[in-house]
This record gives structure tokens, sequence and C-alpha cells, in this order.
């Protein structure tokens, strides 16, 4: 296949002598003329038969003027990936496996979530060189941060930051003008947010949020390119990391269930190429470990999609109340786990813990099967969750012993 370029080239090339490897169904009209002219045009004749062949094409100077204004020989250069690779910069990392430099990280949960609060955590530690959540060191202690505060509510990240005791003169806000809205999609607004850039050289931009940062629809790819390509530009300018905050679908559950809805990919709002470009995408979301959901309840914060590198194991934090007023965000390195709904197995094991532990010098295996029978527990499932708590009981006389005993055991210690 051939395209216009190469047609014209083609007819050039062959026009100056040179050996080309076409055919005649390589052609579109009008370069098909052409190259039929040439190949019936007797030695020394091909441009004049090709000035006959397209003498009644209105645009014949045109083609005419394409045909000799090519360059005989030419080809095109092609970049390999070792071409390439003498200018790229490797990979770097503002939060090692969490947010790279240079690219677009999103960060996608409901609204309630945290997620201004995460934002806002993660700013304090770069401002004041405190490790990130899971241990990882500051890569540039002290630098400038920039948050485009698209909620336009200055005042509760004003709040917040005191709490925290940030430094407020390393977090420069991008706040609209009066009586307007912040749009992205604007050049004047595209190159207000790129000369803070210039000027302050932050290690992170946040954008809070998506939805507040431009007035055309998310949902559409034609909505959101420009925009994603202005943000992905900048980022990668200024050798920064940007967390771009974004709010998920309505689950069909609906209601306090958005804030604990364990999301993927798919559960983000809008286009998918919102999360295409983004090379790192993260979720957040209210982790309900009790019977009752719990809206101050524990958080957990995972990596949904990762283009760079293997995904880091999720983190979990909790709200510390401050004194005298506010809140801070306590890390875990293990994220909390979700509760369920207790099994007969579980009701089992809980029962037998708290029998053996009511008979701290252990209890005769036919005494403790007949105790369960009174509670209603089969002595196939005692057995059972016997095995699963595993050196939590151990034997008092050794199991094949017809005197036997099961005793629990704090510090697994036993006779085998």
């Amino acid at each position: 296949m051939l395209t216009r370029r190469m047609q014209v080239q083609a007819i050039a090339d062959r026009l100056a002598g040179l050996p080309i490897k076409a055919e005649s169904r390589d052609f579109q009209p009008p370069w098909l003329l052409c190259w039929q002219a040439l190949e019936a045009a007797p030695a020394g004749e091909e441009q004049a038969a090709i000035e006959k062949a397209i003498f009644a094409q209105p645009d014949r100077d045109d083609l005419l003027r394409q045909i000799l204004s090519a360059r005989p020989g030419y080809r095109p250069q092609m970049q390999s990936l070792a071409d390439l690779a003498r200018e790229l910069k490797p990979i770097s990392w503002v939060w090692p496996n969490w947010i790279p430099r240079s690219m677009l990280t999103v960060l996608g949960a409901s609204q309630g979530s945290g997620k201004s609060f995460v934002s806002l955590d993660l700013s304090w530690r770069i401002i004041h060189n405190i490790n990130f959540p899971n241990g990882a060191p500051i890569a540039r202690p002290g630098a400038n941060v920039i948050y485009v505060d698209a909620e336009m509510v200055p005042q509760i990240l004003n709040e917040r930051a005191e709490n925290y005791n940030l430094d407020r003169s390393k977090l420069f806000l991008m706040l609209a003008e009066a009586g307007e809205m912040i749009d992205l999609g604007k050049p004047r607004h595209q190159d207000r947010l790129a000369e803070m850039a210039a000027v302050l050289e932050p290690e992170l931009i946040i954008i809070d949020s998506l939805s507040a940062i431009h007035t055309s629809g998310q949902n559409n790819v034609e909505d959101v390119r420009s925009l994603i390509g202005f943000l992905t530009g900048l980022v990668s300018w200024a050798r920064c990391g940007m967390l771009l905050v974004h709010h998920i679908r309505k689950p069909n559950s609906g209601g306090q269930h958005m804030m604990n809805f364990d999301l993927g990919m798919e559960d983000l709002s809008g286009s998918g190429y919102i999360t295409q470009q983004a090379r790192v995408v993260l979720g957040l979301r209210v982790v309900q470990t009790g019977p009752k959901f719990d809206p101050n309840g524990p958080r957990e914060l995972k990596v949904l999609k990762s283009n760079l590198s293997a995904y880091p194991d999720a983190l979990g934090f909790q709200f510390e109340p401050l004194h005298p007023a506010g809140v801070r965000l306590k890390w875990d390195t293990k994220a909390p786990q979700s509760y369920r709904e207790p099994t007969q197995r579980d009701e089992c094991a809980e029962w037998l813990e708290d029998f053996l532990k009511s008979h701290p010098d252990g209890v005769k295996v036919k005494e403790i099967l007949d105790a369960a029978k009174e509670e209603g527990l089969k002595p196939s499932m005692i057995y059972q969750v016997r095995k699963e708590l595993g050196d939590r009981i151990i034997n008092t006389e050794g199991h094949k012993s017809p005197s036997n005993g099961w005793k629990w055991s704090e510090d697994q210690n036993g006779v085998d």
C-alpha cells in the first residue's frame, strides 16, 4: 500500500531512472495516470508523457509541481527504539510504585472517601520530608506542591493544613478568578498552570477534581482528549508527579455503599480514555470491618493499574483525632480486612477456644465432644476446627493416647 507521498516519490524516482518496486495496482488516480504514462513512454520522453496524461486534469500544474519538486531517491528517516533510547530519560518516581514522575496518576474514589485528605497528606510528607506511608523516602524534600482547587473551597484546605502544621508557604493554590470557574480546557487557564509549574518547580501537582476543571463532558473521548493531552504534556515537561482526583460511577447498590465499594478500573466515571492515558490508577475506599458500615472507618488505598512496575501491597489508614480539632491520617502498611458474616465454623472455633480457655489444664476429647453436642455442634466440625486452629490447641498426652485431651496454648508448645 502506497500513501499519496509514496506514490509521488515512486513517480519522481522512476522519472529519474531509479529502480522502483511498484506496480500499477499500487497507485490511485490521478497518480495512476502518471505511472501508466511512464510505463508506456519511450526512453527520454517520460516527462512529456506525464504532462500529456494529466493535461485534462484541472490541477495539472500542481500535480506536475509535486512530482518535479520531489527529491529522487529520498526516503524518510525511521527511528528505531535504539535511536530513541539515547534521548529517553529513565522512568523515575515521586513515590516509588505509586506516583510516577512525568506521567499522569489518577486517584479514583467516591465522594466522602478521603481523596482530598490523601492529597494533602502526601503534600505534607513532601514539604516536610516525612517518608511516604510505606516508608519510601522523599526524593525532593521541601519541594513545592501545586494544588488546583477546582472545588473552590480553600477554607477547608487551609483548615486541614493548619491541623497538619503544614508549611503553607510551600503549598500553592490555583483558584478561579472571581465570578468564574477553573477550566483547564481553555488556553488562558492552561497558561496559568503552566506558568506556576515553570516558576515553582513543584514535586507534585494535584488536580482536585477532574469533573470540576473543565466545562465539557467527560464521557466521550472527544470531550477529554484535549484536556488529558494538556495535562500529560505539562507533567512530562515539568518533570514532576501529577495526581488527578477522579470520581467513580454510582454502583447499582447506590447510597453509602459507594464509599465502601471495592472498585475496579471499570468503575471510574467518564471515558476510558482517562485511565488509558494514566500510567498509574489508584483506588480508595472505606472498608467495612464490622457488622455495620461506619463512614469514619478505616480506608484502603491500592493500585488498580500500573504500566510501570509490579503492583505494591495495598495500604490502610484511619482518621486520627487531633486536639483541639481536626484529624490526621494514621497509616498502616497492611490494608484493613473486610467484614464477613460469621459462618457456623467461625462460631464453632470461637466456642472451642472459649471452652478450652475455661479449662486451662486441658479437657479429654470425649468431654469436649459431649459439650459440643449440647451446643448443637457435630464431632466432624469440631475435628475440622481443631485442625484449622493448628498449634493453638495442643495434645495433653499425645494424640494416640486413649486419655489424651486438648489444651489451649498461647505459646504453641505442646505434646505431639
